[in-house]
């Protein structure tokens, strides 16, 4: 997959995936992929909700698979999801840190690493080589995971 600079590219990336303008799962379809990482995340002792922005991220992007890069097993899947039970703990520790809620909208397959918006739409990466930002929207956090370009969440934090 080649590296991703403009709207325009990340948005050709994600029609790939099957996404469209406009498109959107239904309160109902988002409101279950919520609802099922939520217990998820409860059933290890955090309770996280997803913000405004989160919820419209997940209603317009749950279910894409979008590949990642040439490796067959390597996708970035957009819905909610817990992939290691230790990730709970440390996505809230981050949650702390950062002084905000992040709420998981999609994660890579090849790591296993989540990727988490807060309150006010910005994008973060939890990675088991630590935290990271990935951008303030969309484009930007999806320009910043394709390209492997992206801070440290260290530089976020209150």
């Amino acid at each position: 997959m080649p590296l991703l600079s403009t709207a325009e590219e990340v948005d050709a990336w994600l029609t790939e995936a099957g996404w469209h303008p406009g498109r959107d799962v239904g309160e109902e379809a988002a409101s279950e992929a919520i609802a099922a990482v939520v217990e998820r995340y409860r059933s290890y002792g955090v309770d996280i909700e997803p913000s405004a922005p989160a919820f419209a991220f997940i209603r317009e992007h749950t279910l894409l698979r979008a590949v990642i890069d040439t490796a067959p097993e390597n996708f970035a899947i957009f819905t909610p999801h817990l992939v290691f039970k230790g990730d709970a703990e440390e996505i809230s520790e981050l949650a702390g840190d950062l002084g905000t809620k992040l709420f998981p909208v999609g994660y890579d397959t090849y790591d296993g690493s989540t990727i988490l918006m807060d309150e006010t739409g910005r994008f973060f990466f939890s990675h088991h080589s630590g935290a990271y930002y990935l951008g303030r929207e969309k484009y930007e956090a999806l320009i910043s995971l394709m390209s492997s370009e992206m801070e440290d969440a260290e530089d976020y934090l209150v």
